[in-house]
């Protein structure tokens, strides 16, 4: 496993800390769609995403995936050893507007938007523990 580096974008914080750091983006997030705050939700989504893709990259360093949340994103729809539903899930948090498309009634948003993030995250946690099983 590689060190911690403070000045490496990716070894900056550890695999779990990376996994953590997505999870509470993942809470913004919910939160963010609840308020109705479609651009905050859906920045907050993808960042949560391509937080759980650095536990990944953390392990396995692969410079295809590139460095951005969105450059993971990417990766993640086109990468045949990813599963299709994460696949799926890379590609709704892509193609998410970051204006609400329709005005819902109701006081509160549908935080289940967030679902995407929350399966990526999920996937990487899979992932990040398989790694470190074989170690």
């Amino acid at each position: 496993m590689p060190d911690k580096d403070p000045s490496h974008w990716l070894y900056r914080f550890s695999s779990d800390e990376w996994l953590r750091a997505g999870a509470l983006e993942l809470v913004y997030a919910q939160r963010a769609f609840l308020r109705k705050s479609q651009r905050e939700a859906v920045a907050h989504s993808r960042r949560a995403a391509g937080m759980a893709v650095n536990a990944i990259l953390w392990h396995k360093p692969d410079e295809a995936y590139g460095r951005s949340f969105m450059d993971h994103l990417a990766s993640l729809t086109h990468d045949v050893e990813v599963p299709e539903p994460i696949r799926q899930a890379a590609q709704s948090l892509i193609g998410m507007s970051m204006q609400l498309q329709l005005v819902t009634l109701g006081r509160q948003g549908d935080a289940t938007q967030a679902e995407p993030a929350e399966r990526i995250l999920q996937w990487a946690q899979q992932v990040v523990a398989g790694h470190l099983n074989a170690n």
